[in-house]
């Protein structure tokens, strides 16, 4: 509220009658203020819903599908040949006797020697590499060795040049970027520059030739353009190191059972995270007597309703395993989740280890149809779309009418403090007139002789 000098002469207190008049004619903003923080509040709780169903989901995925296929990938001799598997890449248990007879690598090419700080001619003078059938042009302009070497790293030609001094002058080296026989390189050059060129009577020798990485795996012949293989055996990456004629490596792929049982634990705690977060933003305290943000909102309800849904429903195509109590897990009566028995999971996944999958991926499996709920819930037309966009109106709406009404108060307060003024002005000249007919009383007075 401005300073204002009214009432100073009058002694009418303008200020505080103002502010009075002031506080009762902004109740009603107040109120809107608090209708807009509730709004807010409950956009923010839908908020943190929205994340504990995306980590639930995260924990959904790690069950769903091939991921609760998971294996164990080992090598009886890892610095020779390496071994990965990926995740619900559909590898399966099995084992493998590999013998590499040749690693991959590109070709290298070395120049004949040039004295250092040589410059070559630059009239007709032109250069090309050829890799895997594509030539590249090079843009000549500084025409040293050094040069050379970087007009064909910054082609981008698929291969790196590099200047080697072996004592007594400079040669220019040329690696393929890529291994294997398909990428073979060669050079075109004409005028100064034809010593570089391969081919019959070239100067250029080929340190290194391009060539395939040569295996058996199980005995049949496997030809790959890379030391690194991810698609000999299916989902399973195999890292050539070292040749072993004759020395088989015995590559092992086995039910990765700790793997299994991590993912299934972190999807019950995920579920009871999820359960928490929900009913702590609908729940109402009787001690207290407080409600939750969320407390009566029905959407907010139906997330853990629609998922405690499926989590219920029997499974009808998983060997056997029909219910998550098949394999220890149950409901608690605060409506959480807990592995009650991890016996019951570890020997489910010793003795039946593709039915505890299934429990979770087949068509109808818990994992399956808890991907399809929280996608839902997450999706365009889900819960949380539906109910943000719906709040965001209504905040918008409460923002637009705030401004009206405080443009409203701000017009009230300036009408007030006219009338006021006014008042305080009529009051000054009242003052003044009464203090003039005093005197003027007092003087005829004194001058009648009374």
């Amino acid at each position: 509220m401005a300073i204002s000098g009214a009432g100073m002469l009058s002694g009418l207190p303008v200020d505080d009658l103002v502010s009075s008049l002031m506080r009762i004619e902004q109740q009603p903003l107040a109120n809107l203020q608090s209708k807009q923080t509730s709004f807010n509040s409950k956009l923010s709780a839908f908020g943190t819903l929205k994340s504990a169903v995306s980590a639930f989901q995260t924990a959904v995925k790690n069950v769903s599908g091939d991921a609760l296929a998971s294996l164990t990938a080992t090598s009886s001799k890892a610095d020779t040949i390496g071994v990965s598997t990926v995740k619900g890449s559909g590898a399966t248990a099995g084992t493998y006797a590999i013998e590499v007879s040749q690693l991959a690598q590109s070709d290298k090419l070395v120049s004949a020697g040039v004295v250092a700080g040589t410059s070559f001619t630059a009239a007709g003078s032109s250069m090309a590499i050829s890799i895997g059938g594509k030539t590249t042009n090079l843009t000549l302009t500084d025409m040293t060795l050094a040069g050379l070497s970087g007009a064909i790293n910054k082609a981008n030609a698929g291969v790196t040049a590099t200047i080697l001094n072996d004592g007594t002058s400079d040669r220019l080296v040329i690696t393929g970027n890529d291994t294997g026989s398909a990428n073979n390189v060669s050079v075109a050059a004409s005028g100064s520059l034809a010593m570089f060129a391969t081919g019959t009577g070239s100067t250029m020798t080929k340190s290194q030739t391009a060539q395939n990485a040569e295996m058996k795996i199980d005995g049949i012949p496997v030809s790959k353009p890379s030391n690194t293989v991810s698609d000999a055996i299916k989902g399973v990456t195999l890292n050539l190191a070292q040749t072993n004629v004759g020395a088989p490596v015995k590559v092992s792929l086995a039910k990765d059972m700790t793997t299994v049982t991590k993912d299934i634990t972190a999807f019950v705690d995920a579920y009871n995270t999820l359960a928490t977060a929900v009913n702590k933003q609908t729940s109402y305290n009787a001690t207290s007597k407080t409600a939750a943000v969320l407390n009566g909102d029905a959407s907010a309800r139906s997330i853990l309703t629609n998922i405690r849904a499926e989590l219920g429903k029997a499974v009808g195509e998983a060997g056997g395993l029909k219910t998550l109590s098949d394999i220890g897990i149950s409901f608690q009566r605060d409506g959480t989740l807990k592995l009650e028995k991890p016996d019951k999971l570890k020997t489910a996944l010793e003795t039946n280890f593709s039915s505890v999958s299934s429990l979770f991926s087949s068509s109808d499996g818990f994992g399956t149809r808890l991907a399809k709920v929280t996608e839902e819930m997450l999706g365009s037309k889900g819960v949380f779309k539906t109910r943000t966009d719906g709040l965001n109106a209504t905040i918008d709406s409460l923002g637009d009418s705030r401004d009206r009404m405080e443009l409203q108060l701000a017009q009230t307060e300036k009408r007030y403090r006219a009338q006021f003024s006014s008042l305080d002005t009529m009051m000054v000249k009242m003052q003044s007139m009464n203090s003039y007919l005093t005197q003027q009383l007092s003087a005829l007075a004194a001058n009648s002789g009374y």
